[in-house]
């Protein structure tokens, strides 16, 4: 009988309206119990000991069940230190639960039984507590209409309200673990109203109708920093012990990725990756701070780490230690890498122009090159706020992205000196202090960086200057000085690792530049000359620190770099008594060109070609040379044991030697062409290895 009376109950349970059995939350079932408790820890309602332990396995009193009730519900911010009245016969004013249950009271979660008891040391039942949790959700007794507690138990299991609760009957006691569960699935539950409770709470769901972790913890992500090199060290907790999300998504960590963008949330010990993220490196951008200009040991008080002899350094893009940090470098940071990106690149020279406007400046000019204010720091010394104005000379700071991060004045007696290239000789227009325009001559360096130079000079002093000749400019606060140089004796082999030229150490700072005829230029590397033995011919000027450091140098057509590369195709000479005259025709890069020239033979025949320009004159078109039957590794053509570095834009080719005609033999190819099964492959470079040379053209032949 008493079966058939409970089934009478639940039949009565469920005949409720539809409104009020809102669907089942679907993904509540595979919440793993850590992910509850980190959730329930997030949202204080289960802090745990001072450990952070929960103590899963212990009971709850009634009292303890009203605290929690109140800190999952909206009422959690009106509980008062203490309560004014007991709310019970048995619940004293003066106990520390007594104004959670007076919240409770007051909200109509809690009742006491027949006599007005609460019982607050009474552990509490699985009936109990389904009670209180239903009425968290809006429902009323009054809208059940079978007695207690067969309507509330009914709606408490249709709601998933029992999943990873172990209490099953109504008079069943329930542990923390089992209240962890129930509180958890109460966050999932649909409220009276159809709502997401957890809403209530300012929080959502996510797809699977459980919380959303990601969106819960975003405040207090800490990061990023990619997943690469040794990421695990960087970490507050060991990646194995962390519960993993990955593009919101909960994870394993074999699901992670090379440069997965990875944040988390130190206390609960969860990582939070992103993968293919359009913004990563904008993120991690923001996530670097700074700057600080280095001035003495000051500086390190403003780095948030202690800075030790293993602090990774990154210096003008070289690894680096920390004690090779110099006055007026560029200092930033990022904290959780625990790392230092540093910037040791100046421009000095006279203001010419600080734009838009003196109320907001955005950029400078000095030297002809406008340089970005990149920090707040820089447009105030520009700005009308500022002290520094038009024709002041002084030292641009550069930072990370290439703009100016801070700014010096340039000492009295202090000069700087730069070594390069006559580019051209100009007449340029500037504007003075009250806005009028001016003309002025200049003369334009190349510098030894690869970037163009212009100082205003008098032209008198200046008009001997050639295009292509070796000047120093040395500036000072007073005037800028222009002298021509001679060419500088050097010889020796830079080592493999491109840190010394024979005897002399290359600065971690030093600026090449490989030149060719009057305009031809083009920065270097040094790692682009490792191994390579330079004659006294092949070095035009080098200037040195007072350590003995090369840090600049100026070659003479070494790298080859400056040159086009591709196929002769044809060569045609008309020879007369009164002139020559030849007709060649190219392929560069996969485009036709036809070349007429007077007057002049070129050293070369049809098939892969040098084509030496000097700004848009022809110097010289000359043959390459061929190494048989190789086999491309890497970035390297391989014939035997000899290795063949490939250049960067290296052109391949394939040869039908029974085309009809040559300009139809070569047709341009990729590198997995050439390397499809039944061709024989070739490599032509200009000049050997040990002198700077590259294979450029690589044909396949069947």
């Amino acid at each position: 009988m008493k079966k058939r009376i409970v089934s009478l109950f639940l039949c009565a349970a469920l005949a409720l309206p539809l409104g009020c059995f809102p669907a089942r939350a679907a993904g509540v079932a595979d919440v793993p119990q850590r992910e509850k408790a980190a959730v329930l820890k997030e949202l204080e309602v289960m802090v745990g000991d001072e450990t952070g332990a929960l103590h899963l396995e212990r009971g709850v009193t009634r009292a303890e069940f009203t605290k929690l009730l109140i800190a999952a519900s909206p009422y959690r911010d009106a509980v008062g230190e203490s309560a004014n009245t007991d709310p019970y016969p048995d619940v004293s004013y003066r106990d520390w639960y007594a104004p959670y249950v007076r919240a409770a009271v007051d909200a109509g979660l809690v009742k006491g039984d027949e006599q007005g008891w609460f019982h607050p040391q009474a552990t509490i039942t699985l009936q109990e507590g389904a009670t209180m949790a239903v009425r968290l959700l809006g429902y009323q007794d009054s809208d059940f209409p079978a007695p207690w507690p067969a309507g509330q138990l009914a709606l408490y299991h249709s709601l998933d309200l029992d999943q990873g609760v172990a209490a099953q009957g109504g008079t069943d006691l329930l542990t923390r673990g089992d209240c962890l569960h129930l509180f958890y699935d109460l966050l999932c539950a649909p409220t009276k109203t159809g709502t997401s409770y957890v809403n209530l709470l300012g929080h959502t769901l996510n797809d699977e109708g459980v919380v959303d972790v990601p969106a819960l913890f975003r405040v207090e992500q800490e990061g990023p920093i990619p997943l690469t090199g040794a990421w695990e060290s960087l970490l507050p907790f060991a990646p194995a012990d962390a519960l993993i999300y990955r593009d919101g998504e909960r994870a394993e960590l074999s699901e992670l990725r090379e440069y997965d963008l990875l944040y988390w949330a130190k206390d609960q010990a969860i990582l939070f990756a992103t993968g293919n993220s359009q913004s990563a490196m904008g993120q991690l951008t923001a996530a670097v701070d700074g700057p600080v200009v280095a001035q003495g040991s000051a500086w390190k008080n403003s780095i948030p780490f202690a800075l030790t002899s293993d602090t990774p350094v990154t210096r003008n893009g070289a690894r680096a230690a920390v004690s090779d940090i110099r006055d007026l470098d560029v200092i930033y940071w990022s904290e959780y890498a625990q790392a230092l990106y540093v910037y040791a690149k100046t421009v000095t020279g006279t203001v010419e122009a600080v734009t838009p406007s003196l109320a907001a400046p955005t950029a400078v000019t000095i030297a002809g090159v406008s340089y970005p204010l990149e920090t707040f720091e820089a447009q105030y010394a520009f700005s009308d706020l500022g002290s520094f104005r038009k024709g002041d000379a002084v030292k641009l700071l550069l930072g990370r992205t290439g703009g100016v991060a801070a700014v010096r004045s340039l000492g009295e007696d202090e000069t700087v000196t730069q070594v390069g290239v006559v580019a051209a000789l100009e007449s340029r227009t500037y504007t003075d202090n009250d806005e009028e325009p001016y003309a002025a001559r200049v003369i334009v360096l190349t510098a030894a960086d690869g970037q163009r130079y212009a100082y205003p000079y008098p032209w008198q002093d200046a008009d001997d200057f050639e295009p292509g000749e070796l000047v120093e400019v040395t500036v000072s606060s007073r005037q800028t000085q222009v002298r021509r140089l001679s060419r500088a004796s050097l010889r020796g082999t830079v080592n493999a690792q491109a840190t010394a030229l024979g005897d002399l150490p290359l600065s971690p700072d030093v600026e090449i530049l490989d030149t060719y005829g009057k305009t031809a230029t083009k920065s270097v590397y040094p790692s682009r000359l490792a191994g390579v033995t330079l004659s006294s011919d092949m070095v035009r000027c080098y200037r040195t620190d007072e350590t003995g450091a090369i840090t600049a140098l100026i070659l003479n057509d070494v790298t080859g770099d400056l040159h086009s590369y591709g196929i002769l195709t044809d060569l045609e000479t008309f020879n007369s008594a009164m002139y020559l005259q030849s007709v060649l025709t190219l392929d560069l890069g996969g485009q036709q060109q036809v070349l007429p020239i007077s007057d002049v033979a070129f050293p070369a025949q049809e098939g892969p070609i040098c084509v030496m320009m000097d700004g848009q004159e022809l110097k010289n078109v000359r043959s390459l040379t061929k190494v048989d039957r190789v086999a491309l590794d890497g970035q390297a053509a391989v014939a035997g044991s000899d290795r063949y570095p490939l250049a960067d834009n290296v052109a391949y080719y394939i040869y039908d030697r029974n085309a009809g005609s040559a300009s139809s033999a070569y047709t341009l190819a990729s590198r997995s062409q050439v390397l499809a099964e039944g061709y024989t492959l070739s490599a032509w470079y200009d000049t050997p290895p040990s002198q700077g040379g590259r294979v450029r053209v690589v044909l396949a032949q069947k």
